[in-house]
């Protein structure tokens, strides 16, 4: 019996000790362990979106779950899930697509903190979208394979149609990426409907690929697979300067179209207020240096540092466009290039 007695008595003992055990263990877990967690779709590079959402993380215990997806593909998502929606947020993406996602009742209207600091040019009037920073369009050309055409790096729109770049140059489809699209606004803009057509239809016989993403043209650029191609200056620099790729950077002297990257909520996301938060921390110190050390301008820029080789937008001559227009055009123009173009 006193055997017994010991055996039961160490027996409490060690469901005690075992219970205690636990309470700490997942104490110490759940204090390790993220707040909340925000589902998104992005636009940016995945090595971009995965620095803000580590940063975001330690700064707020918050989550970021995200997708990647192009632009056009984000849209038609967000678009297809409309009845019910499993991103509450929208980051990246030209402003041209957060304005398509407007005119289709899928975005919701928003005014971070900041909105006061942003220019009117650069954010919805009605606050369904918000610029982050602003990119430039431009051409990145391999240095070696400019060597074999015995060619030097294009700085026109009208020299990408030279005969000397037959199958040399990429871009990426107008209906996947907001890349190109933006391209074919701009170059609306500039020449009208007609004469921008014209010159997709010269360029086409040069285009090897048509990519879905816009970043992917240069980085085929800077592995050989291409000799030109056409995409954001910020992008570009990068991998000149970070990636040490052998690249030309050249733009185009007839002037050159400019992306306002944006942020927008996606109507009926089921974590409105988690997303909220999210949205005015894009806008923070922290954000805002991740971005510029991603070679971009952001917009808000209060005590961020520069990269030395960031690509400055004022610095060059821009072609505006009306982004309500092209926006509310984008569907009808981008079938006219699949029917005229790419047929």
């Amino acid at each position: 019996m006193k055997w017994n007695f010991f055996f039961l008595s160490d027996l409490k003992f060690f469901s005690i000790f075992t219970f205690l055990f636990f309470i700490l263990f997942f104490t110490a877990c759940s204090s390790q362990a993220p707040k909340n967690e925000l589902f998104i779709y992005s636009t940016m590079d995945e090595p971009l979106i995965q620095k803000l959402s580590k940063a975001y993380l330690e700064e707020t215990g918050n989550k970021l779950q995200f997708v990647r997806l192009s632009t056009g593909e984000a849209a038609a998502r967000i678009d297809a899930e409309k009845k019910n929606p499993q991103a509450s947020l929208w980051l990246g993406g030209i402003a041209l697509n957060h304005q398509q996602l407007k005119e289709r009742g899928l975005s919701e209207a928003y005014q971070p903190l900041v909105w006061s600091e942003i220019p009117n040019e650069y954010k919805d009037p009605q606050s369904f979208w918000t610029g982050l920073y602003i990119g430039i369009l431009a051409f990145a050309s391999n240095k070696e394979q400019l060597k074999k055409l015995e060619s030097e790096a294009p700085r026109s729109w009208a020299e990408l149609t030279n005969k000397k770049f037959k199958n040399q140059i990429q871009l990426a489809h107008p209906g996947t990426s907001g890349t190109s699209y933006n391209v074919m606004a701009a170059l609306i803009a500039k020449d009208g409907e007609k004469s921008a057509f014209d010159f997709f239809q010269k360029l086409h016989a040069n285009v090897s690929q048509y990519t879905r993403s816009g970043s992917a043209p240069a980085k085929n650029a800077a592995i050989g697979e291409t000799a030109v191609a056409v995409g954001y200056a910020h992008d570009i620099a990068r991998l000149i300067h970070e990636d040490k790729a052998p690249l030309e950077l050249s733009f185009p002297k007839e002037g050159t179209g400019y992306e306002i990257a944006s942020i927008s909520l996606i109507k009926g996301g089921k974590q409105q207020e988690l997303a909220k938060d999210f949205y005015n921390w894009m806008y923070s110190k922290t954000a805002s240096q991740i971005l510029a050390d991603y070679y971009v301008y952001p917009l808000i820029q209060n005590g961020v540092q520069m990269k030395e080789k960031s690509i400055n937008p004022a610095a060059f001559p821009l072609i505006h466009f009306d982004i309500d227009w092209a926006g509310k055009n984008r569907e009808r123009l981008v079938n006219q290039w699949n029917e005229k173009i790419n047929s």
